[in-house]
C-alpha cells in the first residue's frame, strides 16, 4: 500500500521543548500530507488530547518534567486509542522496549541528523500498520455483517415460501444457500447460479480491467461452443464512463450490439457482479424476458450476491492466515504445510525441488540503529526484490524475523546457486530506502534428492548452509555438502 493516499486520515502531534527541531518535525510531516501539531507546552498539550486527541503521539523523553510511566499512563487514561513514537538518547532504549504493550509504535534516536527524515519514516511505517489494523477490523465486521444478512435473508425466505404454493417444486432456501456455501470457486458458484435460473438465457461476462475486456465465461440456455472466444474490448472513454453506465443500467454501444447480433437479447440488460467493491463481470439477459422470469432471475441474484460476497470475504479472512504482515509473503506456518506437499510431488515425478534461505547482513545492527520502521521496510524491499525474480510456480515465505525463503519446484542445486547469486548480484547493486541505502544478503542453498531426503531436512540443511555463510561475513551463497553416506532416491539429470 502507498500510505500518501490515506496520509491526510491521520492526526500527528509533536511534543519537545526544542522549538526548532520540532517546527522542522511538524514541517515535515505537514508536506507529507500529515495532519500534524508541534506543541512545546504541557498544559497546552493537557488542553488539545483532551479535546481532539490524535492518532499518534511523537515526543521527547528529554521533554517529560516527569516519569515516563507517569506520563504514558496519563495520557492512555485521556484515550487509550492514542500511538506512541519516542524520541530518545540510545542509552534509554532497553528501557522503553517495555512499553511495547502499552501502544509504542517506535523509538528514534535523538541524534540531530536526519531528524525529521527518521520521524517521518517512523510515522509512516506506524500509520501503514495502524491503517492495515483498521482494515482488517472492519473486513471481520463487513464478514459478521454480510453472516447476518444471510441469516435474515434465511428467515425472511423460509417464512415467504411457506405462502407461496408455486414455489413447492424448486428447490427450499435452506438448500439453495448449502449449494452456494458448497462452492469450491468464485466460477463454481457462478455456474450454480445460472443452474438455479434454468429456462432463462443468461451469459456471464468476465471483466479484465488490464485489457479493457468482456470476456464469456459461463452461459445458461446457450451451448458452450457459442460463447467460445466471444467477448468486447472498451475503448479509453467506455472504461471511463464504465460505471456510469452500469448504474443507469446501460451497456456500452459496441457490447450492447455484439449481445444482440450474436446472442439475440434484445435489448441487452446487465446485472453487475462485484466482489471487494471492484467489478468482477456481468450476468446479461434478454430485456424482453417475461416478468415472472425477470423475477425469479433477480431473486436468485439476490440470494447468490450474498453467498458471493460471504464467500469473497472468507477467502479474504483465509489469506491473512497465510500472509505475512510485513512482507506480504507467505508466513511460516504456510510453509511448512507446503513443504511437505512439494517433496512429495518431486518424489513422484522424480524432479528436484530447492529451496533458498536468505537473510539480511547486519539485520540486527540495522534493527536497533535504524529503528523498527526502516528493517521492515528493507524487508518488504528484499522481498519485493525476490518476487520480481521468480517463476509462475516459484513461491515465497518469510520463514522467521530475518529469513526468507524461495521454494523452486524443478529446480535443481545447480540452478538454484545461480537463482540465488542472480538475487545476490541485484541486491548488492540496488539501493534501498529514499536515501539510498546500501545492504547485502546471505544466501544458503540445498535441494532434494541430491542433498537430503526429506522436506525436514531440506529445509534444516537450507538452514545450515545459510548460517554458515552468514557466519563467515555474509554477502554470499553457501551451497550445502551432503555427507558421503547419503543416496538420493533419484538420480537428478546433469545440466
Amino acid at each position: 500500500m502507498e500510505i500518501r493516499d490515506h496520509s491526510s486520515q491521520f492526526t500527528v502531534y509533536v511534543f519537545t521543548s526544542d522549538v526548532d527541531q520540532g517546527a522542522a518535525m511538524k514541517v515535515h510531516l505537514s508536506q507529507a500530507g500529515y495532519d500534524a501539531y508541534f506543541i512545546h507546552d504541557p498544559e497546552q498539550l493537557e488542553q488539545r488530547l483532551n479535546d481532539t486527541p490524535p492518532h499518534l503521539l511523537v515526543f521527547s523523553t528529554a521533554t517529560l518534567a516527569g516519569a515516563l510511566s507517569d506520563f504514558v499512563v496519563h495520557v492512555q487514561k485521556i484515550n487509550d486509542e492514542i500511538r506512541f513514537i519516542a524520541i530518545s538518547s540510545l542509552s534509554q532504549f532497553e528501557i522503553l522496549k517495555q512499553y511495547e504493550s502499552f501502544g509504542f509504535m517506535d523509538v528514534i534516536s535523538d541524534e540531530a541528523a536526519a531528524i525529521e527524515s527518521r520521524v517521518l519514516w517512523a510515522v509512516d511505517r506506524a500509520c501503514e500498520k495502524m491503517y492495515l489494523s483498521f482494515q482488517n477490523e472492519q473486513l471481520f465486521e463487513d464478514l459478521e455483517s454480510t453472516k447476518k444478512q444471510l441469516e435474515d435473508v434465511h428467515a425472511a425466505a423460509v417464512k415467504t415460501m411457506q405462502h407461496q404454493e408455486e414455489e413447492a417444486a424448486r428447490p427450499s432456501f435452506p438448500m439453495r444457500i448449502a449449494e452456494y456455501r458448497s462452492a469450491q470457486s468464485k466460477e463454481d458458484m457462478i455456474q450454480r447460479f445460472l443452474n438455479g435460473i434454468s429456462g432463462s438465457r443468461c451469459l456471464f461476462f468476465k471483466f479484465l480491467p488490464s485489457v479493457r475486456s468482456f470476456v464469456a465465461t459461463h452461459a445458461n440456455g446457450i451451448d458452450a461452443a457459442q460463447i467460445q472466444g466471444v467477448g468486447s474490448q472498451l475503448t479509453t472513454e467506455e472504461m471511463k464512463d464504465l460505471g456510469s453506465l452500469l448504474a443507469m443500467g446501460l451497456l456500452p454501444a459496441k457490447f450492447s450490439s455484439m449481445l444482440v447480433e450474436a446472442f439475440h437479447l434484445n435489448p441487452p440488460k446487465a446485472i453487475p457482479l462485484y466482489g471487494n467493491s471492484q467489478l468482477e463481470g456481468l450476468f446479461v439477459y434478454s430485456g424482453s424476458m417475461d416478468s415472472k422470469a425477470v423475477a425469479q432471475l433477480t431473486d436468485e441474484y439476490t440470494l447468490f450476491n450474498l453467498c458471493y460476497s460471504n464467500f469473497v470475504l472468507e477467502k479474504k479472512v483465509d489469506a491473512l492466515e497465510v500472509q505475512d504482515f510485513v512482507t506480504e509473503l507467505y508466513n511460516r506456518n504456510h510453509y511448512v504445510k507446503i513443504m511437505e506437499e512439494e517433496v512429495a510431488r518431486a518424489r513422484r515425478l522424480k524432479q528436484p525441488l530447492a529451496i533458498v534461505k536468505i537473510s539480511m547482513d547486519d539485520f540486527y545492527e540495522i534493527e536497533s540503529s535504524l529503528g523498527e520502521a526502516v528493517r521492515d521496510e528493507l524487508l518488504k524491499s528484499l522481498a519485493t526484490v525476490i518476487a520480481k525474480s521468480s517463476r509462475t510456480n516459484d513461491t515465497n515465505y518469510r520463514t522467521a524475523a530475518n529469513e526468507l525463503t524461495m521454494v523452486l519446484p524443478h529446480c535443481s542445486k545447480k540452478g538454484a546457486a545461480l537463482r540465488a547469486e542472480r538475487v545476490r548480484r541485484v541486491v548488492e547493486g540496488s539501493s534501498f530506502l529514499d536515501k539510498g541505502m546500501k545492504i547485502s544478503i546471505s544466501l544458503g542453498v540445498s535441494e532434494y534428492p541430491s542433498l537430503c531426503d526429506s522436506a525436514k531436512t531440506l529445509d534444516e540443511t537450507a538452514a545450515k548452509a545459510l548460517a554458515h555463510i552468514a557466519d563467515k561475513g555474509g554477502n554470499k551463497i553457501c551451497l550445502y555438502k551432503a555427507p558421503e553416506s547419503h543416496k538420493p532416491e533419484f538420480e537428478v539429470p546433469a545440466e
